[in-house]
C-alpha cells in the first residue's frame, strides 16, 4: 500500500470503528469495502454462535455463518433499514439454519458422546452443557430458535419477531412452549441418566 494513501485508511477504519451500524451499512451502500468488513468483525463470531446454537456443529456453523454474509453482502443494495442491521442478518441466518436443519438428519446423537461422571467443577459444567444440546437438539426447529435467540442470544421479544418475521404474540407462545419442553425434556433426561449411573 502507498505510504500517502494508508493514514487515510487507517483513519478511515478508525472512523468505522465507532461509526453506527447504520452508518456502515451507508458505507456499504456506497462501495466503501471497509465497511463490509467492519460488519463482519462487529457480527462475524455472533452469527457463528447463532448457527452453531441452532446446528450443533462447529463446521456447519461456520458454513452457515459464510453463506449468510455472502447473503448479506449481495442484498445489502436493497437493505432498507426498516429493521437494526443485526436482525436483518439474525433473520439470514435462522432461515439458514432451518433450512439446512430440514434437509439433514442427525447421524450421530449426542448420547453416543461419553458423559463425565463427576458430580462437581468442571466436569459437572461439560456434562450439563452436553444436555442441554442434547435437549435442544430434541426440540422441534421452530421452538429451538425461538429458545436460542432469547435465551443465549439475549434478543428482545420485538427483535425476535423481526428476526423470525412473526407476530411477538407467536413469539411469546412460542417461547413458552419451547421452555415447557426444555425443562420436561431436561428432567427425563437427567433423570434417565442418574438411573443408568
Amino acid at each position: 500500500m502507498d505510504e500517502a494513501i494508508r493514514p487515510q485508511a487507517v483513519a478511515l477504519d478508525a472512523r468505522l470503528a465507532t461509526a453506527s451500524d447504520a452508518e456502515v451499512v451507508a458505507a456499504c451502500k456506497e462501495g466503501v469495502q471497509e465497511a463490509f468488513r467492519e460488519l463482519l468483525t462487529r457480527y462475524r463470531k455472533s452469527a457463528m454462535t447463532l448457527a452453531y446454537q441452532m446446528l450443533g456443529n462447529g463446521e456447519d456453523a461456520e458454513d452457515v455463518a459464510q453463506e449468510a454474509f455472502v447473503r448479506v453482502f449481495q442484498a445489502l443494495p436493497k437493505f432498507r433499514g426498516e429493521s437494526a442491521f443485526s436482525t436483518w442478518l439474525y433473520r439470514i441466518v435462522t432461515n439458514l439454519c432451518l433450512g439446512r436443519m430440514r434437509r439433514r438428519r442427525p447421524t450421530v446423537t449426542l448420547e453416543a458422546v461419553p458423559e463425565p461422571r463427576a458430580a462437581d467443577g468442571p466436569a459437572r459444567q461439560v456434562a450439563e452443557g452436553m444436555l442441554t444440546r442434547e435437549v435442544l437438539a430434541g426440540l422441534p426447529p421452530e421452538l429451538r430458535v425461538v429458545l436460542v435467540l432469547r435465551e443465549l442470544e439475549g434478543l428482545s421479544y420485538r427483535e425476535m419477531s423481526g428476526t423470525l418475521g412473526l407476530p411477538m404474540g407467536t413469539v411469546r407462545s412460542r417461547l413458552s412452549k419451547a421452555r415447557k419442553r426444555f425443562r420436561k425434556l431436561w428432567n427425563h433426561l437427567g433423570e434417565s441418566r442418574e438411573k443408568t449411573k
